[in-house]
């Protein structure tokens, strides 16, 4: 790995993921976006720029904190699992669903190691 953070703060496929949702994060957007982007450069860095990876990690961390809006409650990891899983069947983006629900599920665990 690389002592080089390559920042990452544009992505297509992010963008059309927060698309749905704009109006629904609402006053929140732009900080939820560039949350979103920091831990992607951050996910990024560590995966040595794993480009197979991205997609995935892409739609987990838009995704990761998603049910904090649509449902209005703390209690946010289950529903941010399910608007993913249920988003990449309705859309087919073929992303392995038990992996995006435990990057969705164990996010905060990768906040810790890395904070440590």
């Amino acid at each position: 790995m690389t002592d080089d953070i390559q920042i990452i703060d544009h992505s297509d496929r992010v963008e059309n993921l927060f698309a749905p949702y704009h109006d629904i994060i609402g006053k929140d957007y732009a900080a939820y976006r560039g949350h979103v982007y920091r831990v992607i450069t951050f996910a990024m860095h560590f995966l040595n720029g794993d480009e197979e990876a991205r997609p995935l990690v892409e739609t987990a961390l838009v995704y990761h904190d998603i049910g904090l809006w649509t449902e209005n409650n703390l209690a946010y990891l289950e529903p941010s699992e399910e608007h993913a899983l249920a988003d990449n069947e309705k859309y087919g983006w073929g992303l392995d669903p038990q992996l995006l629900r435990d990057a969705i599920h164990w996010h905060h665990i990768a906040d810790q190691i890395s904070a440590s």
